[in-house]
């Protein structure tokens, strides 16, 4: 449930084009240089970490562009005709605190540029409360002044929604509980914010999406039925986390990533992914394991293939989630039980091979480059995962061992 809203301020609540208002001061060949001196030479982060003094840092300026130092001086003093007061943030902050929301603000923000237009930052005595980098001395993505916002308010990450125009920074909140939403202007925001908040109205618990195959599907090697509904790994995640979560699982025996499977083109993870995150929205998590079904000898797909896959589905969330939901959802890439043991006696012998093994382990690296792509958390089962004798799917250990692995995934920040 979202309880809290925080918002990013430069170029979010205010306006901060450097580019026009330099080329007003000194056209645009000059503009060029002293953008680049001034917040392209990365000083400028300086500014707003506040660990060096003024003086300092505008001889960093200086040094990048010596022959331009009165400019990058004037442009330094002036900073305040840069900076834009927008008409809408005290009416949208009012707003939100009416229906009961903490607003909040988490900004990179030096002191020079805050006392520069006190005029633009009006909206921030309407809010409850907020950190400026330049108070102590972080500035995003650093996880710690995420950390110093929770601790300082109180504020629980998964109760908390993040609006931003870097999606790096919103990557970081997300990877430590938060939603977020990645702010392009006042009318995307509006529309994104309405969404995430109508649709949230009655989602009391933090919900995990758990989209996978068999092993999702809780199927039992023994009985070639289901495991009973408690020794699951789904459910057993579950009860770890408590009642504050709401554990689901859209388990599919045979599913792929994303290709057709002989036969059988609805296994393809692909078709029903955006309709299965229509149909439980808004999910806070949506963990994706799947890759298996995709090393059989049938489909003939490489571990890079598998892995394209993967990344299809990650894609398919992020550009699928804000319109069902407002925002995108924590992702949790994760690489399935490595498949291991004798095939020759499996029952599926006829579907792998020493390549089928293979690919099983080389798609943990890649999915892990996908996770690190994509800014969005990695589970890595291919190891400590106890497989039975069929080669392929969990024994009732190895679901125990699998709802610790996306516990400790899921409560790391």
């Amino acid at each position: 449930m979202i309880r809290n809203i925080v918002f990013d301020i430069g170029n979010v609540l205010i306006g901060f084009e450097a580019m026009d208002y330099l080329t007003s001061l000194f056209g645009e060949e000059k503009a060029v240089r002293i953008a680049e001196a001034v917040f392209g030479s990365g000083y400028w982060q300086e500014l707003d970490i506040a660990r060096l003094s003024v003086e300092e840092i505008l001889e960093l300026f200086y040094s990048a562009a010596p022959d331009l130092r009165d400019e990058i001086k004037e442009s330094f003093d002036r900073i305040g005709e840069c900076v834009e007061r927008l008409d809408w943030p005290v009416s949208l902050v009012d707003s939100l605190k009416e229906k009961g929301y903490g607003v909040y603000f988490l900004s990179n923000m030096s002191e020079h540029v805050k006392a520069s237009n006190p005029d633009a930052f009006d909206f921030v005595s309407h809010m409850d409360g907020g950190i400026w980098s330049c108070d102590v001395h972080l500035i995003k993505p650093d996880t710690g002044i995420y950390e110093i916002l929770f601790e300082k308010y109180g504020l629980v990450p998964e109760e908390s929604l993040f609006i931003d125009d870097h999606k790096e920074n919103i990557d970081i909140g997300k990877k430590l509980g938060m939603k977020g939403i990645v702010f392009r202007d006042h009318d995307q925001l509006i529309a994104d914010l309405d969404k995430a908040l109508t649709k949230d109205a009655s989602h009391d618990r933090i919900s995990v999406l758990c989209y996978g195959d068999s092993n999702t599907y809780g199927y039992d090697p023994y009985t070639c039925g289901r495991y009973p509904h408690e020794k699951r790994w789904t459910t057993l995640l579950g009860e770890m986390l408590g009642d504050r979560y709401e554990v689901i699982p859209e388990g599919l025996n045979g599913r792929t990533t994303a290709y057709d499977r002989p036969g059988a083109p609805w296994k393809n993870g692909m078709s029903s992914f955006t309709a299965c995150l229509g149909t439980h929205k808004p999910a806070d998590y949506v963990i994706i394991m799947l890759g298996t079904n995709d090393c059989n000898t049938e489909l003939n797909l490489s571990a890079e293939d598998i892995a394209d896959g993967m990344e299809m589905l990650v894609r398919t969330a992020e550009q699928e989630a804000p319109a069902l939901q407002g925002y995108v959802p924590e992702i949790i890439v994760a690489a399935p039980a490595a498949i291991r043991g004798d095939i020759e006696k499996s029952p599926f012998a006829g579907k792998l091979d020493p390549e089928s093994v293979q690919k099983s382990v080389d798609i943990g690296p890649l999915y892990r480059e996908i996770a690190e792509r994509h800014g969005v958390k990695f589970a890595d089962a291919t190891s400590g995962i106890e497989v039975s004798p069929d080669c392929e799917h969990l024994t009732e250990k190895g679901h125990r061992q699998l709802a610790n692995l996306f516990l400790n995934v899921i409560r790391t920040r």
